[in-house]
């Protein structure tokens, strides 16, 4: 090799030692952060179709003279107000691909990573996540314990 060629090789590998900085090494924390991450919102894919028929789920209750049916539908409510709030407090996993394959119904949500989580350590990014997972778990459950109690033609996940 001559000199120029040396020096050429030195820079080239001089850059690309640069562009791989310690920040871009793999972390098994936001590893398993984007797992929960994605577990979490392929729950949400598939409640969020459900929550949008709380309202025809609601006027069927209605029309029904069941005494526990004022409780089913405030239950309903809550339900509904605690899935649009999760939706609006969802939070990615800073430099994680992501798998969104749900449909939006006549709402939209979006996904927040504002610069203060974007800085976070991984293990409280990954415990962010957790939590999520858990309270979309939560929802889940809530929501076919009153739609098992409503009859099985509202059911289903």
């Amino acid at each position: 090799m001559n000199t120029y060629q040396v020096v050429a090789f030195g820079l080239t590998l001089s850059g690309l030692v640069a562009c791989s900085s310690s920040s871009d090494k793999h972390d098994p924390l936001l590893d398993e952060a984007a797992r929960y991450h994605n577990e979490a919102t392929a729950i949400q894919a598939k409640l969020e179709p459900r929550v949008d028929q709380i309202d025809s789920l609601k006027t069927v209750l209605t029309g029904q003279s069941l005494p526990a049916n004022a409780a089913r539908i405030a239950t309903l409510d809550s339900i509904k107000t605690a899935f649009e709030a999760w939706e609006e407090n969802l939070v990615e996993v800073p430099g994680m691909p992501h798998e969104h394959n749900h449909m939006h119904g006549k709402h939209e949500h979006h996904h927040h990573a504002d610069a203060s989580l974007k800085d976070l350590p991984a293990n409280q990014m990954r415990d962010i996540q957790r939590e999520t997972l858990n309270s979309i778990r939560q929802l889940q459950d809530r929501f076919d314990a009153v739609v098992t109690q409503t009859g099985p033609r509202h059911g289903g996940r």
